[in-house]
C-alpha cells in the first residue's frame, strides 16, 4: 500500500502531489475569486481592471498552494519552484522581456513587409496614453505571472519528475492551448501556435530551472502584441492601445481577427525562438543546486528505530 503513494525516492508520487495541489488551489481560490468578482461588480470597475484583479487573486492563491505543498508535503525549499530573488533572476527576466518583445516585432514585421498588415499611431492624449499604458502593463504583468506559475510551476514540475520532461511539456503545452479555445475567433492554426508557445515557455523554464525567463517572455509577448502593436491577444482586444493595426487579408499569415498567434508568421518565429532558448540558456549554479537538493529530499522516509537489547 505504501508504494501506491510513495515512490522509490521516498517522495509522494507526482500524481498525488498534483491532485493535492489542485484541491488546495481550488479550496483557496474559488471563495476568494467569487468574493473578488462580487466586490468588483458592486464597485463598477472596468473590464480590464476587473480581469487584472481577479488574475492577481488567482496568482496569489497558486503561490500560496505551491508554498504549502513544498513546505509541508515535499519538505523542499520554495526556491526550488524557480522564484529565486537575486541578480540572476533580474537577468533572466530582462532576457525574457527582450525575447518576448522581439518575438512579436518579427512576427508582425513579416506581414507588414508583405503588405498584409498596416500600423498607425493612435490619436494619443495625455490621459489616453497614461491610462492605456498603466492599465495594460498592470494587466499583462499579472497575466504573465498567473499563467506561468500555473502552467510551468508546481504541477508542471511535479509531472516532469513523474513522467519525464517530454510528456510533461507536451501535456501542459496542449493544455495551455486548450484553455484558449474559448477565446473569440479561435482557429486550429491559433490553437497550434499557442501549443507551440507553450513548448517555448516550457523550454524557457527547463533550460534555466527558473520561472523568470518564461514570465518575462509571456509579459512582453502580450504587452507588445496588444498594447504596442494594437493587435488582438489570442482573439481578445484591449483598451487604449498605443497603435492601431489592420490586417488586409492573408489570415493564414497574419492570424486575422485572432491576432498574430493565428498565423504562419508566428509559427516560424516561435519555432526559431525555441532553438534560441534551447541553445543559449542554461541553469545558474544556484538553481541547479536547489533543484538537485529538492529531488534528493526523502520526505517520507520511515524513521529508523533502534533495536532494543534485553540483558
Amino acid at each position: 500500500m505504501h508504494a501506491v503513494f510513495i515512490n522509490s525516492k521516498q517522495q509522494l508520487r507526482a500524481g498525488w502531489r498534483i491532485g493535492v495541489f489542485i484541491i488546495a488551489y481550488s479550496i483557496v481560490s474559488f471563495p476568494f475569486a467569487a468574493l473578488t468578482v462580487a466586490l468588483m461588480s458592486a464597485a463598477g470597475i472596468t473590464k480590464t481592471m476587473n480581469e487584472a484583479i481577479l488574475k492577481l487573486v488567482l496568482t496569489l492563491t497558486s503561490v500560496v498552494a505551491s508554498y504549502l505543498l513544498l513546505n509541508y508535503i515535499d519538505k523542499r525549499k520554495f526556491l526550488s519552484l524557480g522564484m529565486n530573488l537575486d541578480s540572476q533572476a533580474g537577468k533572466e527576466l530582462g532576457w525574457g522581456l527582450l525575447i518576448g518583445f522581439l518575438l512579436q516585432i518579427f512576427t508582425v514585421l513579416i506581414p507588414v513587409l508583405s503588405g498584409n498588415t498596416s500600423i498607425q499611431l493612435a490619436e494619443l492624449s495625455g490621459e489616453y496614453f497614461t491610462t492605456g499604458f498603466l492599465i495594460n502593463i498592470i494587466l499583462f504583468i499579472i497575466v504573465g505571472f498567473n499563467e506561468e506559475i500555473l502552467f510551468r510551476g508546481y504541477i508542471f514540475q511535479a509531472m516532469t519528475e513523474g513522467t519525464g520532461k517530454l510528456i510533461a511539456v507536451l501535456f501542459f503545452s496542449i493544455l495551455f492551448g486548450a484553455v484558449h479555445l474559448g477565446n473569440p475567433n479561435v482557429s486550429f492554426f491559433g490553437f497550434a501556435n499557442i501549443v507551440l508557445a507553450g513548448i517555448l515557455l516550457s523550454l524557457a523554464y527547463l533550460q534555466t530551472r527558473s520561472l523568470w525567463l518564461p514570465i518575462g517572455i509571456h509579459i512582453a509577448w502580450n504587452f507588445t502584441e496588444g498594447y504596442v502593436l494594437g493587435l488582438p491577444v489570442s482573439g481578445t482586444t484591449i483598451e487604449k492601445p498605443l497603435t492601431i493595426s489592420q490586417t488586409n487579408g492573408a489570415d493564414w499569415l497574419t492570424g486575422g481577427a485572432f491576432g498574430p498567434e493565428g498565423g504562419a508568421a508566428c509559427t516560424l518565429i516561435c519555432a526559431l525562438a525555441c532553438v534560441v532558448v534551447w541553445k543559449f540558456f542554461k541553469p545558474s549554479e544556484k538553481m541547479n543546486q536547489a533543484v538537485n537538493e529538492a529531488m534528493a529530499v526523502e520526505a517520507f522516509k520511515p524513521k529508523e528505530t533502534g533495536a532494543v537489547v534485553e540483558g
